[in-house]
């Protein structure tokens, strides 16, 4: 709806219904989102088991040791996870996840552990953005936090933590780096990755624009064999290079 800025809009299964709508704007009801199901885990005694009523849940954590509880948005995974314990959750936000059946569940597989994950966080009224790398398989080890920037979007900062993270790797004399797998969940900036191009439609300038010039010059004269992975938020929660803004 590109040019309507405050239009208010509705499609209808049949031409006769929007016109009956466009003539009677009154008669047209609007429908109330559906609130997504949130699964609440306790692992504690008597009160372990699985919540859908946070009031509920609320009542049941009195007492319960820090660690103990998680929520979800997958019921699946809730219930793997009550049977698997805590140990396997602490530390991870599995808030974003979803209803995934045990065999799409399996097919995804957990991430592998030796690996970096970056992320970008952007304000989109002031433009600031910083990104950063993290380990997968140390979640408290930053390898490298980049900003504030002024005049970023969030996929430049993911575009940038990519290329930070591939030139890094580039310098390690350690093989294992050259190899090692990277993960985002920006489909948009491992897209710019493999075309060597930050196709932005914003217009940054200053810093901004001086880093992605350089990240794709560096793009453009080197190679990497370092797979770039989707992290697979439905099923591992946030990434764990997430500022955890949202």
């Amino acid at each position: 709806m590109q040019g309507f800025s405050g239009a208010k809009y509705k499609s209808f299964p049949s031409r006769a219904e929007a016109e009956a709508a466009y003539k009677n704007p009154g008669s047209v009801k609007s429908t109330p989102k559906k609130k997504k199901t949130r699964y609440y885990v306790i692992w504690d005694g008597e009160n372990s088991g699985i919540y859908t009523d946070w009031d509920v849940a609320q009542k049941k954590l009195k007492g319960v040791p820090r660690g103990h509880f998680k929520t979800f948005g997958s019921k699946v995974l809730a219930e793997k996870a009550l049977k698997e314990g805590p140990e396997a959750y602490k530390g991870k936000d599995f808030r974003k996840t979803q209803d995934l059946s045990e065999e799409q569940i399996t097919k995804i597989g957990d991430p592998i552990e030796l690996s970096l994950a970056v992320d970008a966080a952007c304000n989109e009224m002031t433009g600031v953005m910083e990104y950063q790398g993290i380990w997968t398989f140390d979640r408290d080890q930053v390898l490298f936090r980049k900003g504030p920037y002024n005049g970023g979007t969030n996929n430049i900062g993911e575009f940038l933590a990519l290329v930070h993270a591939l030139a890094y790797f580039s310098k390690e004399s350690d093989p294992k780096f050259k190899t090692m797998p990277i993960y985002s969940d920006s489909k948009i900036a491992m897209g710019w990755i493999k075309a060597k191009k930050c196709k932005t439609k914003a217009r940054p300038s200053g810093e901004v624009a001086q880093l992605i010039q350089r990240a794709e010059a560096w793009l453009a004269s080197n190679s990497f064999s370092n797979p770039i992975l989707k992290w697979e938020t439905k099923v591992w929660g946030e990434i764990p290079a997430d500022f955890g803004r949202k």
